[in-house]
């Protein structure tokens, strides 16, 4: 699926769930980048934030799905260029964020960056680390 003239990011939303958010980072976490991760986290947290607003969360959300679906405007299965879309997507979700980004969410970010860089074992239902 490609990102169609006139389809909106909120379309993307449908997309996301959090198995296939984890499911997608336990095969791709090695080639991301500290960076795109720690974003992908920072999101996620937020997202689950029930003092931001919907419609925001929603395009938190939305950037995720995005991220998830594999054949998207530029298809992740490309070499180096397959998450230039993801990145550029998630980077403008984060700078949209930043009022609502916490200490208490940075630190839960990199808390689960940590994890998933240091262990393949994240689940995929909750994203905490099996014993």
């Amino acid at each position: 699926m490609s990102m169609k003239r006139g389809k909106k990011l909120s379309d993307y939303a449908k997309f996301y769930s959090e198995g296939d958010l984890f499911g997608k980072l336990k095969k791709v976490s090695g080639s991301l980048g500290n960076h795109l991760l720690y974003y992908v986290f920072i999101l996620y947290f937020l997202m689950a934030d029930k003092t931001i607003p919907v419609k925001v969360r929603l395009a938190f959300a939305a950037a995720l799905g995005y991220f998830i679906l594999p054949a998207d405007l530029v298809t992740d299965f490309l070499p180096v260029i397959g998450y230039t879309d993801d990145i550029a997507l998630l980077t403008f979700a984060i700078n949209n964020a930043r009022a609502y980004i916490s200490p208490e969410i940075k630190e839960k970010a990199k808390t689960m960056q940590d994890a998933i860089l240091g262990s393949d074992k994240l689940t995929e239902n909750d994203g905490e680390e099996k014993e």
